[in-house]
């Protein structure tokens, strides 16, 4: 029993089916045969190698053009979750930029509170100056009045 096909026809009919071509490939390659006037049922043997590799050709762009489509759609579904992290970063730096202007106002309040309202109390705390962090240094307010010690000529 022989099974290698004769004609051209049966040629490009056998590849079509080996490679899984589509029918609109096997038509332009039909059309080409048409359009050089060679009839497809003459003998297959001297356009064999010619066949064969547009037949492998076309499976091989064929097969590129699939793994390329689906690359796309991960990359598409990877856009999408990097789309929506920056989305909820964005939404926690928002938060948190509030919470610290929340918490300032409230720094500055408490600021205003602790400013003595006159400089003659000796136990008051200031709250004035440069700030450290953001923060008011709150200290005992300072007496140039030094304590007399007796000296050592002096009775102790």
């Amino acid at each position: 029993m022989d099974y290698e096909p004769k004609s051209i026809a049966d040629q490009i009919d056998c590849l079509a089916r080996m490679t899984g071509a589509p029918p609109s490939f096997v038509d332009q390659v039909r059309e080409l045969f048409a359009k050089k006037a060679i009839s497809l049922d003459e003998d297959a043997a001297p356009y064999m190698k010619a066949l064969e590799e547009a037949f492998v050709r076309e499976e091989s762009i064929r097969a590129g053009a699939q793994r390329a489509e689906a690359q796309v759609s991960r990359l598409s579904t990877d856009f999408d979750k990097i789309g929506k992290a920056y989305v909820q970063q964005l939404e926690r730096l928002r938060r948190v930029q509030a919470e610290l202007q929340d918490k300032r106002r409230e720094g500055r309040k408490t600021h205003l509170k602790l400013k003595p309202k006159s400089s003659s109390g000796a136990g008051s705390f200031a709250a004035s100056g440069p700030s450290i962090t953001g923060r008011s240094l709150v200290t005992r307010q300072q007496n140039e009045d030094m304590p007399l010690v007796p000296g050592p000529d002096e009775i102790q």
